[in-house]
């Protein structure tokens, strides 16, 4: 089926999903390596050792990709809601807004995401997080330290996205391009360029608050556990070096960049496939 014969809400709908599903399928495996990395608070274990670890299973590699989905989809859905003409001309802070102000939902899946690979299940995390009076503190410390971090990790990478658009080849004529070289292989090129550039903005721009909530997390969930004996600042202060912040850079932009490039891919195909079907529906008006 060629997708600009259909609607441009079928088309944005449509695109979102896709856009939310294959990201994560690309995208869990290598969050998966980014938390083992950031867990390994003394860097006893090469990247390399956690990466193996990542794929050693495949059923493991994708512990808590049901959370992740739900977060992703939000994410990307909210980003969506906001029109436009106002993305287009406030492209970062439209971003930030989005992620700053729904930071307490966005952070529901990824507290579940994190419980579960702290060897909960959903359930339990569920309980522990929502339904005790310490686990309502620690989601509220948490989501403290997680909302900057994630109002700037949406605007460097859904508003980055958005600024480099037009200078990568967003401005084409979509009909043009449609009869030519094609929609999918024309933004399949444009994310290959935006993919790499966003995840290294947007790795850095987060990778602060990314590791510190992280950290949190886990000691979180070994005090639950029984197992934490050392306080947070304690940890911090023994665990946040340039080697360990170096480690974690890798891991996270590695994990950017497999899960931004399919999910712009099929964005910017939207977008394109979007602009065929609106002049299409304004001919029949």
């Amino acid at each position: 089926m060629d997708p600009s014969t259909l609607s441009t809400d079928q088309i944005k709908l449509g695109g979102g999903l896709g856009a939310s599903v294959i990201s994560n399928i690309t995208g869990i495996p290598f969050d998966r390596f980014r938390v083992l990395t950031a867990n390994d608070l003394a860097s006893k274990h090469p990247l390399g050792t956690h990466l193996k670890e990542t794929f050693r299973s495949p059923g493991a590699a994708f512990t808590g990709g049901f959370a992740r989905v739900g977060m992703k989809q939000m994410a990307t859905s909210l980003n969506l809601y906001v029109p436009g003409d106002l993305r287009a001309a406030y492209p970062f802070l439209s971003a930030f807004g989005v992620g700053m102000g729904f930071s307490p939902i966005l952070n529901v899946p990824r507290m579940l995401q994190l419980g579960r690979l702290s060897g909960l299940s959903y359930p339990q995390a569920v309980k522990n997080t929502f339904f005790t009076s310490a686990g309502l503190k620690g989601y509220a410390q948490n989501t403290m330290i997680f909302a900057p971090g994630e109002g700037f990790r949406m605007m460097m990478c859904f508003g980055t996205k958005d600024f480099l658009m037009p200078k990568i080849g967003g401005k084409e004529d979509a009909h043009m391009i449609h009869s030519t070289i094609g929609v999918p292989v024309h933004t399949g090129k444009m994310a290959l360029i935006a993919g790499p550039l966003v995840a290294a903005v947007e790795t850095t721009s987060a990778l602060v608050t990314e590791t510190v909530s992280t950290i949190q997390a886990k000691l979180a969930a070994d005090k639950a556990a029984g197992g934490a004996t050392k306080e947070f600042g304690t940890v911090l202060k023994e665990t946040i070096t340039p080697g360990y912040m170096g480690r974690c850079w890798t891991a996270l932009f590695v994990k950017n960049v497999m899960a931004n490039t399919p999910l712009f891919w099929f964005m910017f195909a939207a977008d394109y496939y979007s602009r065929i079907a609106s002049a299409r529906e304004s001919e029949t008006k």
